[in-house]
């Protein structure tokens, strides 16, 4: 069965085995386990699994009618939100080749209603996450062309593109088609000659999750490498049994160009000779040193027997006598 032989688009614009490769190995088929009332006449069949497959058929016929009607669209007049980082990139690059504005990255309330921005049409990478644009787009009387997934609800939604939106290779493939599509209708590119611009351009990626996987792979002591400034100008290399280290030649002299506009000599000449005699006046004696001792600390020295630590110390130094009592006799 040929999911195409339903598709009411032109011959020229329908899709070639390629295209249809890249939707299947970008994962744009598959949905999610919920789907809700209206996104059932998209939904193909069903897996074991409960995942829901959309109809790429009409996932090609809806991407060309919404390439149809931007391409009547003026490029200033587009208006592309988007709310996650997965769409940021998707959607900047649609803006780049097809015209138009983005949020920057985040959509603000009243950006329709107080009229900061009049466009024409609206293009929304998710009406789940972008409900705010897309409710204030209906009070407005602003079209919306949305790409939206099984369990996506199209309320205010006019025209929906049924296709993958939560994957970052899935949703920037389908923009990278949008692309294509419009630059062909319009006439700057060719039916005949592919595009030399790869999808890749409008995937996401996670810097820092790459980030982490380059600071793993390399060295731990590389960035500390990097930002040390090693200047080995000053060292000489010193070959000793197979191993080369540095040495920093250095006189006999330690007091040689430290203080250059002084001379050190000797320090010990300096003292004036006043605190010479001082210091030879006093004689210290190292014999005999406890008799320097002042009386008033020697006593401090000496236990003072008080209390019943008194008694027993002396009670205990005296011999044992016994005691006689009058009523011995």
């Amino acid at each position: 069965m040929n999911i195409f032989e339903e598709s009411k688009v032109p011959p020229i614009l329908e899709p070639t085995e390629n295209d249809i490769a890249l939707m299947l190995a970008a994962k744009c088929h598959l949905g999610t386990k919920n789907v809700s009332n209206r996104m059932k006449p998209y939904v193909f069949s069903r897996r074991a699994d409960g995942i829901q497959v959309i109809h790429l058929g009409k996932t090609w016929e809806k991407l060309i009618l919404a390439a149809r009607v931007l391409v009547t669209v003026k490029l200033e007049d587009i208006y592309v939100t988007f709310s996650t980082a997965k769409t940021r990139r998707p959607a900047i690059k649609l803006t780049q080749y097809i015209g138009g504005k983005t949020n920057q990255d985040k959509f603000v309330p009243g950006t329709f209603t107080n009229t900061l921005e009049e466009p024409s049409i609206l293009i929304c990478m998710d009406p789940m996450t972008d409900f705010q644009a897309v409710q204030e787009s209906s009070k407005c009387n602003i079209p919306v062309i949305a790409f939206t997934n099984t369990h996506c609800s199209l309320k205010y939604v006019d025209l929906a593109i049924p296709c993958n939106n939560m994957g970052a290779q899935s949703l920037g493939l389908m923009c990278w088609f949008l692309s294509r599509a419009i630059l062909r209708l319009r006439g700057t590119l060719s039916y005949t000659v592919p595009w030399d611009v790869l999808p890749d351009m409008f995937f996401y990626s996670d810097i820092e999750e790459e980030n982490e996987e380059g600071d793993q792979s390399a060295h731990p002591y590389e960035p500390m490498q990097k930002q040390g400034n090693w200047d080995a100008t000053a060292f000489s290399a010193v070959e000793k049994d197979g191993f080369q280290y540095g040495s920093q030649d250095t006189s006999d002299n330690w007091n040689q160009n430290i203080f250059p506009s002084q001379d050190i000599g000797n320090w010990a000449n300096e003292v004036p000779q006043d605190q010479k005699l001082q210091f030879e006046a006093q004689e210290v004696s190292l014999t005999d040193w406890a008799e320097d001792m002042p009386e008033t600390q020697e006593q401090k020295q000496e236990p003072e027997e008080e209390g019943w630590g008194g008694d027993t110390a002396s009670a205990a130094s005296k011999p044992f006598v016994p005691s006689r009592n009058p009523w011995d006799d």
